[in-house]
């Protein structure tokens, strides 16, 4: 009978031995599970900043990226305005000489446009005389000189500007090669347009086609035995006097233009007379010579 006590107590403490046993293998697994599913959730986490750090390391180059190129093009826009403002440093160099030479000569009348292309930038002058006669030099040098420097004389002038003044007003209006127009009646006639009519001249291998517009006689010259014709020259200055206003002379003035023309040979010459004084403006380019005379004020 104990025997049998014995055996069940020792069944029952074996029973609840397994019980435990399963018990906390359930609880380890339970664990186990818990842990396994902490883990998932941190790294979905660590993922999910990682991905978040990503997009905002991205974000910040596009920013970055976008900056520089605002940067580039305010760099661009301030290249630009420096480039601008080289270019009206470059049309005030012509009225920085002019106002260093009314200094000097006194309140006298100038070119205000240069009627260069090119080379504005590196525009030099020099000048000789007084305020009742002098000679002025426009060059265009490898450098931009002062006003006046020593070596400019050095630089073959693309135009010049002479003033001369004379006793009276008769005397100077002697000066201007001037014809009338019944010296040039009877000559063949060519139509320049613009309803002017030009007059030619030749003979000697020379040929002279003249035209009168206001107190102003100009005159086109072409080597015939060169196979020259003066009237394309001619009717490109009529077209050009269309738009530019020459000074106007006391009683004459005269342009010579000469088809043939070369660098630093100024055969292009516009002369005229106001009161007592003869300006005369040669140029190795007709266009020029307009448009610098016309300036003048």
């Amino acid at each position: 009978m104990k025997k049998e006590k014995k055996s069940i107590l020792l069944l029952v403490l074996l029973s609840a031995g397994l019980l435990t046993a399963c018990g906390n293998q359930k609880q380890a697994s339970s664990s186990s599970k818990k842990i396994s599913s902490e883990q998932t959730s941190a790294e979905k986490s660590s993922n999910s900043s990682q991905k978040s750090s990503s997009k905002k390391s991205s974000a910040a180059v596009v920013e970055s990226s976008s900056s520089a190129k605002n940067t580039t093009g305010s760099s661009t826009s301030n290249s630009t305005s420096a480039s601008s403002g080289s270019s009206v440093a470059s049309t005030n160099r012509l009225n920085t000489f002019n106002q260093q030479l009314r200094k000097t000569l006194g309140n006298v009348i100038l070119p205000t446009v240069d009627g260069l292309g090119t080379g504005s930038d590196k525009l030099n002058v020099r000048y000789e005389g007084d305020q009742a006669n002098y000679t002025i030099s426009y060059s265009v040098g490898s450098v931009a000189r002062q006003f006046n420097d020593s070596a400019v004389t050095n630089e073959i002038p693309y135009v010049q500007l002479k003033k001369t003044s004379y006793g009276t007003s008769s005397e100077a209006s002697a000066q201007v090669d001037y014809v009338s127009q019944d010296d040039l009646n009877g000559l063949p006639t060519i139509d320049l347009g613009h309803n002017i009519t030009g007059y030619e001249d030749a003979g000697a291998g020379q040929r002279y086609l003249s035209w009168h517009e206001g107190k102003w006689l100009i005159t086109v010259h072409a080597a015939a035995v060169n196979q020259q014709d003066p009237k394309p020259l001619a009717t490109n200055i009529v077209n050009m006097l269309e738009s530019y206003r020459l000074p106007a002379p006391t009683q004459y003035g005269a342009i010579r233009a000469d088809v043939a023309n070369s660098y630093g040979s100024r055969n292009q010459v516009i002369t005229w007379q106001q009161n007592n004084v003869v300006y005369q403006l040669s140029a190795h380019d007709i266009t020029t010579a307009i448009k610098m005379a016309a300036s003048m004020k």
